[in-house]
């Protein structure tokens, strides 16, 4: 069953998956926006190539909490796995079909194909002083989840839009990938976006179409006698 949405594929990680995305996603750009300054070149190529830097941050962030991954072929590049779920982050181009023509290349299409990894004996966090796994409910509800696996794993999208200049967007839902190879997102939903400078209150100044207009009062002064020309 496809999930409705990123929050529903990756259960209960859903809410520290969300901040790491955000956290790691808004420092790299802040260090790839400070390298494209220092450079002072014109052009935006070296900026855009963050995309990869965006991949192994995420990959390293995810896998030192526990979580496993998935190698991408031909490729051969890693992706983290949460919840038997692929976290794929893909910083968009500036145009209209950037989600649709994200399985463009051979690496991202095969991921829509993706086999989960070996089951894992231990859920993420037990190794940091987390003895809530002698439950045996928790434990039973580990083996229901590896008896249930996927035969493929859904894909959680990431995408980030951004410029030099400023990161405009993050975003995540549930890429799908019809007969035509076209990527559409299900459940799409804002993780982050700029909080708007714009101061929103509202001046008491009476605009310019409204009131009597005031006329600024004007005091006639004595001019001293001037000898003739």
């Amino acid at each position: 069953m496809i999930p409705t949405s990123p929050a529903n594929a990756l259960g209960p990680y859903a809410r520290v998956i969300r901040q790491v995305l955000i956290d790691v996603v808004r420092s790299r750009h802040e260090r790839s926006a400070e390298a494209h300054q220092v450079m002072e070149t014109r052009y935006a190529i070296a900026y855009g190539g963050m995309w990869r830097d965006l991949l192994d941050d995420i990959h390293e962030a995810l896998t030192g909490r526990g979580f496993q991954s998935h190698k991408m072929l031909p490729g051969g590049y890693q992706v983290p796995v949460v919840n038997n779920c692929l976290v794929y982050v893909c910083r968009l181009p500036d145009s209209p079909d950037a989600v649709s023509s994200f399985a463009s290349s051979p690496t991202r299409k095969n991921g829509f194909t993706a086999q989960p990894p070996e089951a894992m004996l231990f859920k993420p966090g037990y190794f940091e002083g987390d003895e809530s796994h002698n439950d045996a409910s928790e434990e039973s509800e580990l083996h229901r989840a590896l008896r249930a696996v996927p035969d493929t794993m859904p894909v959680v999208l990431v995408t980030v839009q951004s410029s030099p200049l400023q990161l405009q967007s993050i975003r995540w839902g549930i890429a799908m990938l019809d007969e035509s190879g076209a990527v559409n997102l299900r459940g799409q939903e804002l993780l982050w976006e700029p909080e708007s400078g714009v101061d929103t209150e509202v001046s008491e100044v009476e605009s310019f179409d409204q009131g009597t207009p005031v006329v600024p009062p004007v005091e006639l002064r004595e001019q001293k006698d001037r000898p003739d020309a």
